[in-house]
């Protein structure tokens, strides 16, 4: 790993994961006015988490919830909320729901792309990207999640195949790609500094563990990961000036 170590400053320099977070913060904070719908997006689904586990927000929860609003401890519901699972949960608008989630992940990862390079960013333009790639980045994440979900069944061939294509929806979305391009792309970049995606990956997932705190963890995790989020597209972007 010696080799990959540059000075601060260098173009071959390489971030270190957690100091990825101050430059990711900056750029969040001075870039609000494209980010803030898909970050209300996310926090309309944390809402729902705590609308359908009312212990969160009650405080009965005896241990927590995670960010996704699954226990992580022994809950116990004040009252019944089933109402809004069900109006969420199923049917047509379970499908809106997820298509519209689906647009807003390709819009979302385009604006990153676009605040890292100093590009200057519109709704207009991310619709466009949509319009133009989004069903090779369906099909791309539906394939990148079949491999993985796959290769979990062997445990080891599963973490392998998530440190392979993290940065394929960036690469499709620059490239404008092929599927198969874009995870051979994302697997050829990713492997000499596989120490540098788990890094980014660790971050994440110590970011996520923030919602076991009773009471707030899941905002405090919410807040935090916003302000994080560049991290992967800046990731992308100095690997791919070294490969």
């Amino acid at each position: 790993m010696a080799k990959h170590k540059t000075r601060q400053g260098s173009p071959m320099h390489i971030t270190p994961s957690f100091d990825l977070f101050s430059k990711s913060k900056q750029l969040v904070l001075d870039n609000l006015n494209i980010l803030w719908p898909f970050f209300l997006l996310q926090l309309l689904f944390l809402m729902n988490n705590w609308l359908t586990n009312p212990a969160s927000v009650h405080g009965t929860n005896r241990v927590g919830y995670d960010i996704t609003g699954h226990s992580v401890g022994i809950a116990s519901p004040t009252f019944p909320n089933y109402s809004w699972s069900l109006f969420l949960g199923i049917g047509f608008f379970a499908i809106i729901w997820i298509v519209v989630s689906i647009i807003f992940q390709i819009m979302l990862q385009r604006a990153q792309l676009d605040i890292i390079e100093g590009k200057k960013s519109s709704f207009s333009h991310l619709w466009a990207t949509v319009k133009e790639l989004g069903w090779r980045m369906v099909g791309l994440y539906l394939l990148t999640g079949l491999y993985i979900l796959i290769g979990l069944i062997l445990i080891i061939p599963g973490i392998i195949m998530f440190r392979r294509y993290f940065l394929a929806p960036y690469v499709m979305l620059d490239r404008k790609c092929s599927i198969k391009e874009a995870m051979e792309r994302s697997a050829a970049i990713s492997k000499p500094y596989s120490g540098y995606i788990w890094g980014v990956i660790g971050v994440m997932v110590l970011i996520s563990l923030l919602g076991i705190i009773p009471f707030i963890g899941s905002l405090v995790a919410f807040v935090v990961g916003a302000l994080y989020s560049l991290a992967p597209a800046l990731r992308y972007q100095e690997l791919k000036k070294l490969s």
